[in-house]
């Protein structure tokens, strides 16, 4: 990269804001995104085709779509046609039977009462392999190019003089910048300024502190009072960016579950089989009830 390009220029432009500018640029191109996809794309076979893979947007970019409320038709539209696509692979996948060598291994197990809730049905599969959200998709390649552009550029005097200006990359953005400049030229200064800034937040967050403090008179800055704020976004990133780590699989991808670590598999496994004492003392505590009601009959009925 030797050129300077729309995304240098997206990236000087959103210095001048709060916040990380990768995750800033990232927002925004979402947004164009979005708009453009509802205005144009709503009709289109291949966008609808990407869309009912991915089951729909992602968490993050569907409730964008509620800032882009003079394309509310097209969003109505297209969640239409999601819904009817949706209830339609439910309706087809949900009462097929598990296979038979599945049903043959729960009966040889003796797990037959319990085996639909150990096999994972065929639809929760299909949606936990869905494709990427589309949006999704092209920002991926969007983000890879800005974080290529910081350390490509760091040593430019027009993005030098932004960047200092700027609150300075997020912990996630940061850590991409390191994976994809290995060994270029400026990721020494983007490192330099951007623990700088942090170090200058930390402080913020300390006066913050201090300052609500009881025995305190002095007054809280504005750089301390919503230095909180800048510190969560430093450390997750942007709002609804980077999504939650309920459903993440080990690649940072929303796939089927990884298994839980060594020291839960232990736990878990420990409280299944004090679950299964506990049912086997029931069941013995039932049948030995059983047996006396049935002793107790028949002695009543030979007197």
């Amino acid at each position: 990269m030797t050129e300077k390009f729309i995304g240098y220029f997206q990236l000087v432009e959103a210095c001048e804001q709060p916040g990380c500018p990768v995750c800033r640029c990232l927002e925004e191109d979402s947004r164009r995104a979005l708009r453009t996809l509802l205005y144009e794309q709503v009709t289109d076979p291949e966008t609808r085709r990407r869309l009912r893979d991915s089951w729909g947007f992602c968490n993050w970019h569907t409730w964008m779509l509620l800032d882009a409320e003079t394309v509310a038709t097209g969003a109505a539209i297209l969640y239409e046609d999601l819904l009817r696509v949706c209830r339609h692979r439910i309706e087809r996948l949900r009462d097929r039977p598990p296979p038979a060598f599945v049903r043959l291994f729960c009966w040889l197990a003796g797990i037959v009462e319990q085996a639909p809730a150990r096999i994972l049905p065929r639809i929760v599969k299909r949606y936990r392999e869905r494709a990427r959200c589309p949006i999704c998709a092209r920002l991926r390649f969007t983000e890879a190019h800005y974080a290529t552009t910081l350390v490509e550029f760091a040593d430019d005097a027009q993005f030098d003089r932004a960047y200092q200006r700027s609150t300075g990359l997020c912990l996630p953005h940061l850590l991409h910048a390191l994976e994809l400049g290995r060994g270029a030229a400026g990721l020494a200064r983007i490192l330099d300024r951007t623990l700088s800034k942090w170090e200058s937040l930390r402080h913020d967050l300390e006066r913050f502190v201090a300052k609500n403090e009881y025995r305190n008179t002095a007054p809280v800055t504005a750089e301390e009072a919503d230095s909180y704020h800048r510190a969560f976004e430093v450390m997750a990133g942007r709002r609804g960016l980077f999504g939650t780590d309920l459903h993440r699989g080990a690649a940072g991808v929303p796939r089927v579950e990884d298994p839980p670590p060594m020291v839960e598999q232990h736990a878990l496994a420990a409280r299944a089989l004090e679950d299964l004492r506990i049912e086997n003392r029931r069941l013995r505590e039932a049948l030995a009830a059983a047996r006396s009601e049935r002793s107790i009959r028949g002695d009543g009925g030979g007197s």
